[in-house]
C-alpha cells in the first residue's frame, strides 16, 4: 500500500507514512486506487 514515490524499467517505490517499499513491477497484480477516479473530460459529451 501507498502512493507511487518513483518507478523505472523494473520496480515501482511506494510510500506509506515515512516507510519506502521496493516493489517488482512482475509482482503486481493489481491496483486499485484510493479515491474515485474520473476518466471523462468535462468538455465532452456522453453518448
Amino acid at each position: 500500500q501507498g502512493q507511487v514515490e518513483s518507478f523505472d524499467q523494473y520496480v515501482v517505490l511506494l510510500k506509506n507514512n515515512s516507510v519506502i517499499q521496493m516493489v517488482y513491477k512482475h509482482a503486481i497484480s493489481t491496483i486499485v486506487p484510493a479515491r474515485v477516479v474520473n476518466f471523462s473530460s468535462d468538455d465532452s459529451e456522453a453518448e
